[in-house]
């Protein structure tokens, strides 16, 4: 094998194998810093409201004071829901469907020192609007358990306003969701007892949402003779900055969430920047190895005499080829390395001035895996190559 690194050193461009590092190194580094800087903006737009995807619009009707006087509903015709649907900017529309029954939540939560009890009220949308755990958003005939999605500002209202005033405990998210609640749901000459259990928030839905499933099968038991038309809809949108989506709202009179809309926008457009970014990063990581193919393909043709004198002395094309894939490997984990070091530098940096933003909870490790995988795959594709052109000779 010294025979085969004496060949390699004799015939090797330097300037190449610097310009594969370099490329390497800053395609790899642009790659890892978008990817950790997604991950860690990425919270601010998600947070407390991961439940309704951002491209999930809630389009509703405003209540006027002659509606209220004369007695009529804001709620949606047959013939307004399918003009919705038929506009370019839609890709789907989800109902809102409220429980036409009686509901009363209880708890008696003795170690917490919190008693109460109060009628609420439920609804549910389509389950594919609905992005959350399949395993606990569900509901079968005869379950006593409902998983129940309620709004966030509900309980920073009883945290920061009622528990203060009535001298009650304050309840963190990770102790609400252990609560089970009694549900009494009474309707049609029917009462019946259930458990409802909170599994998470949205700051996006002003309703305690439970699966679509149960409030079918509740209508149908508790209130079957009752009808109703949507109040309001979700409509999951092709482009959230699309001008074309306020404007038609406005023409008709519809409202929508302007902040919400807004955030939606933004985080579509960091996703879009984002993509970009990766993008160039992979091409400039595709150069770079195509550099590395034509270094290491232009060195075995340089050295074609010598190799197939070795051949011919016994060497082994796995004994040739070893030392050619020992530098391909240390060259790719040289760049790994310096690629990851460079990512925690910049991250650090712009960890200080988000701080005051954002709290970046996000670690490097898919960043680092990422980096491994595309190292390593790029070492394994030039190993195959080197061992094709060490037949050829």
């Amino acid at each position: 094998m010294k025979l085969v690194w004496k060949i390699i050193r004799q015939h090797m461009s330097i300037g190449q194998l610097i310009s594969f590092l370099l490329a390497n190194l800053i395609g790899l580094t642009i790659i890892c810093l978008a990817l950790q800087l997604y991950q860690d903006i990425k919270p601010a737009f998600d947070a407390q409201s991961g439940f309704i995807k951002p491209d999930y619009l809630i389009v509703s009707k405003p209540v006027s004071t002659l509606g209220t006087i004369i007695g009529s509903k804001p709620d949606f015709s047959e013939k307004e829901i399918n003009e919705l649907q038929s506009q370019s900017f839609v890709e789907q529309i989800g109902q809102f469907t409220p429980a036409l029954y009686n509901v009363e939540a209880r708890l008696d939560a003795s170690s917490l020192g919190v008693h109460f009890a109060t009628e609420l009220f439920f609804e549910s949308v389509p389950d594919q609007f609905v992005d959350v755990n399949s395993n606990r958003w569900h509901y079968e005939d005869g379950q006593k358990e409902i998983p129940i999605i309620i709004p966030y500002d509900y309980l920073n209202l009883y945290n920061f306003g009622f528990a203060q005033s009535a001298n009650l405990p304050t309840i963190s998210e990770s102790l609400i969701n252990k609560v089970t609640f009694t549900i009494i749901i009474e309707g049609n000459g029917h009462t019946e007892q259930f458990r409802g259990r909170i599994i998470g928030f949205s700051n996006r839905l002003n309703t305690f949402l439970v699966p679509n499933d149960f409030i079918q099968w509740s209508n149908n038991k508790f209130a079957p003779r009752s009808q109703h038309r949507p109040s309001r809809l979700i409509v999951q949108v092709t482009n959230p900055t699309d001008a074309e989506i306020t404007e038609y709202c406005e023409a008709k009179g519809y409202n929508i969430d302007q902040n919400k809309l807004d955030n939606s926008k933004t985080k579509w457009l960091l996703e879009i920047v984002m993509s970009i970014v990766l993008t160039i990063g992979i091409i400039i990581t595709l150069l770079s190895f195509y550099i590395l193919v034509l270094s290491i393909s232009l060195l075995i043709q340089k050295s074609k005499q010598h190799l197939q004198d070795l051949l011919l002395l016994g060497y082994s094309r796995k004994q040739i080829a070893l030392p050619y894939n020992i530098l391909i490997i240390t060259a790719n984990i040289l760049s790994f390395a310096f690629a990851y070091c460079l990512t925690s530098i910049v991250r650090n940096i712009y960890q200080h001035y988000l701080s005051s933003l954002i709290s970046a909870s996000g670690t490097t490790a898919t960043t680092a895996l990422l980096a491994a995988v595309i190292s390593l795959l790029l070492s394994a594709v030039n190993i195959i190559i080197i061992s094709r052109q060490i037949k050829k000779v």
